[in-house]
């Protein structure tokens, strides 16, 4: 099945990228921002770094690939309860919980990329590629099935009462009054 959201085939492609990533996040990794920051090799954070998956709070479901991303970072518990709850964690609890691999000052979130990225260029260059395709193997067809199935369900769930809520109330910053339809 192709799926009808043409930012997820972006997505896709995002992940059979043969190059190692690197995600300097130094503020918000929102809904989809944090699925592309997840999508990264690495995450470098500081204390100003804000992710969450507010998906249910909108009154749908996560996209990106995150629900199969996420628990492969940092367990099924833990993703769970970032999806369920919509909570958001900081730069300190994403290095705790594995979704970080540098912390470092705000200030310096852009330099500590680059000083990471400059380090592995240092290697030999088929070997990264060949590292990351071995470390990652079959991950972009596994996005791309876990894609077809979020960008189907945000579809229909897009058409509920509860997703309107769902809007109204973060834009209104408030708690949803959701009735499940």
């Amino acid at each position: 099945m192709d799926n009808p959201n043409p930012l997820y085939t972006e997505a896709v492609r995002l992940f059979e990228c043969k190059t190692p990533v690197i995600a300097a996040i130094q503020g918000a990794a929102v809904g989809g921002g944090l699925g592309l920051a997840v999508m990264a090799d690495f995450r470098i954070v500081c204390p100003d770094t804000r992710m969450t998956a507010n998906f249910v709070k909108l009154g749908f479901t996560p996209g990106f690939g995150l629900t199969h991303t996420l628990p492969r970072l940092i367990g099924i518990q833990k993703a769970n309860l970032i999806f369920f709850t919509g909570r958001r964690i900081d730069g300190q609890i994403a290095m705790d919980w594995g979704l970080g691999d540098i912390f470092t000052d705000t200030s310096d979130v852009r330099s500590a990329a680059i000083r990471l990225a400059e380090e592995i260029t240092e290697n030999a260059p088929l070997a990264v590629v060949s590292l990351r395709e071995q470390m990652r193997p079959g991950l972009a067809q596994a996005v791309k099935d876990t894609t077809d199935i979020e960008g189907r369900e945000q579809l229909r769930l897009q058409k509920t009462t509860d997703h309107r809520e769902g809007v109204k109330a973060v834009s209104e910053r408030r708690s949803g009054n959701f009735i499940g339809k």
